[in-house]
């Protein structure tokens, strides 16, 4: 059986992982730089850079040492080469190409995008039925495919200016919650009960397949500005308890998932998908799993996402995508460089 190891280093995430037979994860590290960028409110790529040349030595024999094999025993080295920060991905891309170079096996260049649509068929006992729609949701995407088979994505929709994960960031600065704002907001909302603040889904009713954030990003700012009289982030815990902060918080995502669901409900029925799979950090979110599950359940559709563990970046599922690529063939050269604007 076929074992690849992947790399990613395509944002703040440094991973490693070892997947034998395209499926089976015997190992899966990942170094996070959260504390690195946290007071900074968002990545900083040159940090991000410099943290990636720290880590990757060792992630890379913890990999090999949890799946207790060794480097003769690899059938090909997978790196993510876009899309993503350009120093970055270079970091991966160099030492992954030292690697197949050193051992000589194939190189197998991945879109850190198909990574995300196929993390969720990692999970044991999943199987894919195509086509199926796939929501890649994050902090630097928000994008609807129809998947017809394993490297044939189509690109149906796409958010227009800020992804839904940069939104939550966006808003948990302006909130004064701290970085990554995604599960600090997802547990606020969670105290909150029924209520909270009506915010506008943003081109909810919009005949296309698209997403806008910065205004229901800017939506939240107007309450807070205007509403309430906070004129800096500063203000917040003096001027907002703890249930107004919440029914906010919790009003927010809200109107986040609630476009997120209807298109991505409506595009499956359009092209008659039986099955929903969600992947990216947001797709983490338990009240965006149980939303989708219940609603898909209710339209007779099955929706999937991945472990937790493999929502967020990860080189399982840049392993796991070579596989198929390596089945067919296809294999890049060691000139193989960085593509940050990447597209599927």
């Amino acid at each position: 059986m076929p074992l690849i190891l992947g790399i990613d280093t395509s944002c703040d995430d440094t991973s490693c992982a070892i997947v034998s037979n395209g499926r089976d994860i015997l190992s899966n590290v990942v170094a996070s730089q959260i504390e690195d960028h946290a007071e900074y409110g968002g990545v900083v790529p040159e940090i991000a850079c410099r943290k990636h040349l720290e880590n990757i030595i060792w992630v890379i024999r913890k990999a090999l040492s949890d799946a207790h094999c060794t480097l003769g025993d690899l059938s090909a080295i997978a790196v993510t080469h876009g899309p993503g920060l350009v120093g970055a991905l270079l970091v991966g891309i160099g030492v992954a190409k030292a690697l197949a170079y050193s051992r000589n096996l194939p190189l197998i260049a991945v879109n850190h995008l198909e990574g995300h649509i196929i993390s969720p068929f990692l999970a044991p006992n999943v199987e894919c039925h195509f086509p199926f729609v796939s929501l890649v949701v994050s902090g630097g995407h928000t994008n609807l495919y129809v998947v017809k088979r394993l490297g044939e994505y189509e690109l149906v929709g796409r958010t227009v200016d800020d992804a839904a994960g940069e939104a939550f960031d966006k808003v948990a600065k302006a909130l004064s919650l701290g970085y990554p704002g995604g599960p600090i907001i997802e547990s606020l909302a969670g105290k909150s009960g029924a209520d909270c603040v009506a915010f506008p889904s943003p081109m909810i009713k919009h005949d296309n397949y698209n997403f806008s954030f910065s205004g229901l990003k800017t939506a939240v700012l107007n309450y807070l500005r205007f509403d309430l009289q906070i004129a800096s982030s500063d203000e917040v815990s003096d001027k907002m308890g703890p249930d107004l902060l919440s029914k906010v918080c919790a009003g927010f995502q809200r109107a986040v998932f609630n476009v997120l669901l209807q298109k991505t409900l409506r595009l499956a029925s359009s092209r008659g998908a039986s099955l929903i799979a969600l992947g990216g950090g947001v797709s983490a979110n338990g009240a965006l799993r149980k939303a989708f599950s219940e609603a898909a359940e209710q339209a007779g559709l099955l929706a999937i996402f991945p472990p937790p563990s493999l929502s967020t970046d990860n080189a399982a599922m840049i392993a796991g995508a070579a596989f198929h690529h390596l089945e067919e063939g296809q294999a890049s050269a060691l000139d193989l460089d960085a593509t940050p604007n990447l597209t599927l």
